[in-house]
């Protein structure tokens, strides 16, 4: 996997991240742990982006929403996103999150309060490639770009911060959200995917109506892009993050499809997928297809499908799809594990 440079990482944890590699299907553990030590950024330094205050965002639900409690990680020398704080100075778990679609870290503000007053530490990068932008044709668009790689990146570095500023973190968990669901499991066999002694990041993966074979998701937007708004928006941007169609550049769209890469990430404890049956945006499939291939390389899955529903807002803890994903969470962090199985939850 080719390493991207981002301009707002940080020069010396670039430098730093170069140590680890990824050798397989499974991290280098003999590498010396000074070689993947990150040096902390300065506190109360800002990066070259800024977030945008959630209350400039035009959708209502994020206006209603609480910003206590919530800090801004370009505080820290970090690319954009928010995070929270538990009560507790040594924390022993950190929880990732990785939002959607045209969305940012705002809608994960009460995810992320959740979490900290649960112990844990809770960061929502918003993906450096993706910005407000006025776009031919479709006129002005908030968090335009399928930014998979920045966004992954970006919460790399960001576990990595909260790590090496936290070593009492033993357990780290990761929770994506549709397109995040991408993000998610980029993330997750990255090569960067690593802490400071060079073992894996993660323990356990929650992905919530997960994009899990983006080709598939391209081909399904590309065909309804005449018709439908929101599929010319996702082309255009798949297109945009890959550099080309998937005819043009088949290698590029194949380094983001999660179920390709299943034999990297067979170090995960466990994953748990939930999924509306009635979703047209991002299909039921793609999460039946990234637990069976999960599961050849023998990590233990639970899926939980929810008949009837569509796709669900991220931000909206109450929607089925979003409140299972979140109960297992907090299931794991209480000292749970995943057995492997299917389950369906009504509505």
């Amino acid at each position: 996997m080719t390493r991207l440079f981002n301009p707002a990482w940080p020069v010396a944890a670039l430098a730093a991240l170069a140590g680890c590699t990824n050798s397989g299907t499974s991290i280098d553990k003999a590498v010396e742990a000074k070689a993947c030590a990150l040096p902390l950024p300065a506190a109360g330094s800002s990066g070259p982006i800024a977030e945008t205050p959630c209350s400039q965002r035009s959708d209502e639900r994020l206006q209603a929403m609480s910003d206590l409690g919530i800090g801004l990680t370009s505080n820290l020398g970090l690319p954009p996103g928010r995070f929270a704080l538990p009560a507790n100075s040594n924390p022993t778990q950190m929880v990732v999150m990785f939002h959607g679609h045209q969305n940012d870290s705002c809608s994960w503000r009460e995810h992320l309060q959740a979490v900290a007053d649960r112990g844990a530490i809770a960061v929502a990068m918003d993906y450096s490639d993706q910005a407000d932008q006025e776009i031919d044709g479709f006129g002005f668009i908030e968090n335009w770009g399928w930014a998979v790689r920045s966004g992954a990146e970006d919460s790399l570095l960001a576990a990595q911060y909260f790590m090496d500023k936290y070593p009492s973190v033993t357990e780290v968990f990761s929770f994506g959200a549709s397109m995040g669901g991408n993000v998610s499991g980029y993330a997750a066999y990255s090569e960067d995917a690593v802490r400071a002694d060079c073992s894996p990041m993660w323990d356990w993966w929650i992905a919530t109506e997960g994009v899990h074979n983006v080709t598939e998701e391209y081909i399904g937007a590309r065909t309804l892009a005449p018709t439908l708004e929101a599929a010319a928006h996702a082309t255009l941007e798949i297109e945009e993050e890959n550099g080309g169609t998937l005819e043009q550049v088949p290698d590029r769209y194949a380094e983001i499809t999660n179920t390709l890469h299943a034999g990297s990430m067979d170090y995960l404890k466990g994953v748990v997928l939930t999924h509306g049956t009635n979703d047209s945006t991002v299909p039921a499939d793609q999460s039946r297809q990234m637990a069976d291939q999960l599961r050849a390389v023998g990590v233990p899955v639970h899926l939980y499908l929810v008949p009837g529903s569509g796709h669900v807002w991220e931000g909206d803890g109450e929607a089925t799809v979003m409140r299972v994903g979140l109960e297992e969470l907090y299931r794991l962090m209480e000292g749970g594990t995943v057995s492997d199985g299917e389950t369906p939850v009504p509505q």
